[in-house]
């Protein structure tokens, strides 16, 4: 029988603990790699840093799963992968370029509800969370689509109430605040999206 030693068991817990953080997100060349296009590679990037990689499944939170490297979700109120996949959850998961197509096609679908919704009216608002700061851009108002820019979402408690990240509603089920994603979104290029340049990205 052998034993091993605490420290080791120590280093590979680390070890495990460091692959998954480098697990995070996909990065701007493997989204190219399966179709994302160049001008929003760097955005699609940070929105799955703050999601997950191809690969990942979300717990299980309100009888909602969400699947791959933007999240789409099945179950619950949030059933966005029928929407934008003709497939299982494990199939999805296997395409990566599935996942990037669906995803682009929720952005501008998400772009579009933002602008009828007067959700855009927040590009420009100066934005404090938990110590951190942003303008906020196009692709902060994107990236908060996460949430879903329809009437009574995250983004629209947060537009109606002022601008205030503490308002009421303006949190999902984990208990993440759309002001996050307000602000670690704020500054990246979405003109494949949007169509237009806002004058803040870099």
């Amino acid at each position: 029988m052998s034993i091993r030693h605490p420290f080791i068991r120590l280093v590979g817990s680390l070890l495990l603990l460091t692959a998954s953080v480098a697990q995070a997100g996909e990065t701007a060349l493997s989204l190219m790699n399966t179709g994302m296009s160049a001008d929003c590679a760097d955005y699609a990037a940070n929105v799955s840093g703050s999601e997950g990689n191809f690969g990942s499944v979300s717990k299980t939170i309100n009888g909602t799963t969400c699947y791959g490297a933007f999240q789409f979700c099945v179950g619950g109120s949030s059933d966005t992968l029928s929407r934008y996949y003709d497939g299982t959850p494990g199939q999805f998961l296997d395409d990566p370029k599935a996942q990037v197509a669906a995803w682009m096609s929720y952005q501008n679908d998400q772009w579009r509800l933002a602008q009828r919704n007067g959700l855009t009216s927040a590009v420009g608002q100066r934005v404090c969370y938990r110590g951190e700061c942003a303008t906020l851009t196009q692709s902060s108002i994107l990236k908060s689509c996460q949430f879903g820019c329809a009437k009574g979402g995250k983004l629209d408690n947060f537009v109606k109430a002022g601008f205030n990240c503490d308002a009421a509603g303006t949190k999902d089920g984990a208990g993440t605040s759309v002001c996050k994603y307000l602000i670690s979104g704020s500054g990246f290029s979405v003109a494949c999206i949007t169509n237009t340049n806002d004058g803040y990205d870099c």
